[in-house]
């Protein structure tokens, strides 16, 4: 049985142009009607046209269809999919720490206003940062530094998802920083390069939330309210650990500028 082009692109929904790529890569071929010189494809063109398209699903590329089928085709055929289960199972992966990553900022979109001014006891997550730039009261900032190398890493399509603002407080400013968890860059067996950032390791720390108000309104002294609560409360903070801050979210809430800080004290175990 003979059939036309476009009787093949309506049996398998595919276009006329896709099925001339098919043929253009030898994963087909046609024949010519003697009458009008259009093309014809036979049954076993149309099986193998079935087949190409199903081996295209599979990932195997369609310049690539013709040669495994001349040469060793279970072997081949096995190795191109073993190829393809890696990269889905890679994809899988990636894309399930990236939902968990999502879960994680909705929650502190949800209560990053909420928790302002509560206190309580958890675990500041081990991380690493990369420092950004030096801030002061009013917002008044050094000039902003990035390394080239840290630049390419940090921003990444990859990595910059698991990336967060945080900073590390001192008696009268606060050090901006690129953040990301350890258990993240695990996962995505990132490069973390030692000397190109602090590690800062998981501690017991009192928590709570903070609004440093708008732009140009940042004082530091908002990071005493969580020393005067621990030393009302009895906690003992860590010696030489600074407050650590995770930056939640910045924007309008009801015409108001909020910019919403997690801040971490560690506290001695």
């Amino acid at each position: 049985m003979e059939y036309t082009i476009g009787e093949v692109s309506e049996l398998l929904n595919l276009s006329r142009d896709m099925i001339r790529y098919y043929e253009k890569q030898g994963a087909i071929h046609s024949k010519r009607n003697e009458t009008n010189n259009y093309r014809t494809y036979d049954d076993m063109e149309v099986f193998w046209l079935l087949e190409a398209v199903q081996h295209k699903s599979w990932g195997i590329p369609i310049s690539e269809i013709a040669n495994i089928r001349q040469n060793q085709f279970s072997v081949r055929t096995e190795q191109f999919l073993e190829d393809e289960i890696i990269r889905l199972n890679e994809t899988a992966s990636y894309e399930m720490l990236l939902a968990e990553r999502l879960q994680e900022l909705k929650t502190y979109m949800r209560f990053g206003e909420v928790n302002i001014g509560n206190y309580w006891v958890t675990e500041m997550p081990a991380t690493y940062r990369y420092y950004l730039v030096r801030g002061r009261g009013g917002d008044d900032y050094e000039r902003i530094r990035l390394t080239k190398e840290n630049s390419r890493f940090v921003f990444s399509e990859k990595m910059y998802p698991f990336f967060g603002s945080s900073l590390t407080a001192g008696e009268d400013y606060a050090d901006w920083e690129i953040t990301i968890d350890k258990k993240y860059a695990d996962a995505l067996n990132a490069p973390v390069l030692p000397e190109s950032c602090v590690f800062v390791p998981a501690a017991p720390a009192l928590c709570t939330h903070v609004d440093i108000g708008d732009i140009g309104h940042f004082d530091p002294a908002v990071f005493h309210g969580i020393l005067n609560y621990a030393q009302k409360h009895d906690y003992t903070p860590a010696d030489g650990a600074p407050i650590r801050g995770l930056l939640l979210g910045r924007g309008y809430e009801n015409g108001t500028f909020r910019r919403i800080l997690r801040l971490y004290l560690p506290l001695q175990t």
